[in-house]
């Protein structure tokens, strides 16, 4: 019994270490005294959340490196990435249940399929390509697809942290329904399709999804192939175009490229890792002009979602937060969009776990 006993936790302490060392990121927690350490700690790590003094961050080997130097106490974590073996599907009917994660090969499969199944309302086009040269790819949703209307542009895209893999799903749910509702006569949905064009890209970092291979979410990593955080890699209000003192990287570049040619005028951007709509702005605290419209349109969004589950996104503010006083990110796309472009983006945090073990993404739907 000591012989097995000690197998196992031989086991356990092999598991703990590659749970870091295959995302290439560690995922850890520690303790500040004063939030104002935060305006220094997030130019040098990722921060993930902020909850009263306990801070949980991710970090590549150059950013821990500089983390540790400050003399800061703190516990490495089991990688998020790396806590469940998740159920995949291989080809669109293994995800008619919507309880599974596709594979990469299937993702994209799907995602062409749609325009296939449905020509004259729907628009794939790959605007991109990551570093590891996997494709980054919209699907356009519109009454009359081909043809440059005057029209509301809005978009939703998810899964820019790899590793946050809920509204990969969701999105890709999203669309089906946008579709099948129209052909089937829903009257808002068939009202929105008309009278909007909706881009929606599932997912934003595949690189970190895939980290592990394109067979399995397992093993998926916060940052993308360069260990870079896309997330703080925008052009930011307050600290310049290169605000984490690192080059656009192709999925920035590739998302800023379409922002300019596009006129965005509402977007969300969904995450996971907490349950909370998250409002301009992040990079300060001055409040956003509109600040009473995001807190409404905010507070719209998590009512609706209390009236399907009472228990669910209800910290922070009854479910929703300005993203400065929860904590400060600067370089973040929110803010990029928001500032920049022109339009109006919250980030929405989906789930508190991040990857969701795939028979609760219906529950999450």
């Amino acid at each position: 019994m000591k012989i097995r006993i000690g197998m196992i936790a031989a086991i356990l302490a092999i598991a703990a270490f590659f749970s870091v060392a295959i995302a290439g990121e560690t995922y850890f927690k520690f303790n500040i005294d004063s939030r104002d350490e935060l305006r220094k700690l997030t130019h040098i790590i990722s921060i993930d959340n902020v909850d009263g003094n306990e801070v949980h961050a991710y970090a590549n080997e150059r950013e821990l490196d500089e983390f540790k130097s400050l003399g800061y106490t703190y516990e490495v974590l089991p990688h998020p990435g790396t806590l469940i073996q998740p159920r995949m599907a291989t080809d669109k009917r293994g995800m008619d249940t919507w309880d599974s994660y596709p594979t990469y090969e299937a993702y994209v499969a799907m995602m062409y399929q749609f325009e296939t199944d449905y020509p004259l309302i729907c628009d794939v086009q790959t605007i991109g390509y990551t570093v590891q040269g996997r494709e980054l790819i919209f699907a356009k949703i519109s009454d009359n697809v081909n043809t440059d209307e005057n029209e509301p542009e809005v978009c939703f895209t998810s899964t820019m942290h790899g590793d946050e893999t809920t509204g990969y799903v969701l999105m890709l749910r999203l669309i089906d329904s946008l579709l099948t509702g129209y052909t089937a006569s829903d009257p808002r949905i068939v009202d929105m399709v008309d009278n909007m064009e909706i881009w929606i890209n599932p997912l934003a970092n595949p690189d970190g999804t895939y980290n592990g291979g394109n067979s399995s979410v397992y093993g998926a990593t916060r940052y993308n192939a360069n260990g870079v955080d896309p997330n703080r890699n925008f052009p930011d209000p307050q600290d310049g175009p290169h605000p984490d003192g690192q080059s656009w990287q192709p999925e920035t570049v590739a998302m800023m490229d379409l922002a300019e040619a596009h006129m965005l005028v509402i977007s969300a951007n969904f995450h996971g890792g907490a349950e909370v709509v998250n409002y301009p702005w992040d990079t300060w605290s001055t409040r956003h002009a509109d600040d009473q419209w995001f807190q409404d349109i905010s507070h719209m969004y998590a009512d609706t979602v209390h009236a399907f589950s009472s228990g669910y996104m209800t910290g922070f503010n009854n479910g929703i937060t300005n993203g400065w006083d929860w904590y400060e990110v600067d370089g973040g796309r929110q803010d990029y969009m928001t500032y920049f472009r022109g339009g109006r983006e919250v980030t929405i945090e989906l789930s508190s776990t991040k990857l969701l073990p795939a028979n609760e993404l219906p529950a999450h739907w």
